[in-house]
């Protein structure tokens, strides 16, 4: 937590201010800081295009495989 020093008549015009806002003096003096624009989340789309960038060529799969290959080791 950060303390700040202001005058009396500074704190009475915030305390006004946030009343007037419905807001807390916290909330009212966070809603004055900017925050850091975040990146956009990417899509789907693009997750998986870089998904398949990244991904390297093996041999297709045989026109039969199943789950059982997968599990072959177990009953």
């Amino acid at each position: 937590m950060v303390s700040i020093q202001i005058d009396e008549q500074t704190a009475t015009t915030l305390q006004r201010q946030a009343k007037d806002a419905g807001l807390s003096v916290a909330d009212y003096l966070r809603s004055l800081v900017p925050t850091a624009a975040l990146p956009p989340r990417p899509t789907w789309d693009e997750i998986e295009a870089e998904f398949v960038a990244h991904s390297t060529a093996g041999p297709p799969l045989p026109s039969d495989f199943s789950r059982a290959d997968i599990y072959s080791d177990r009953d």
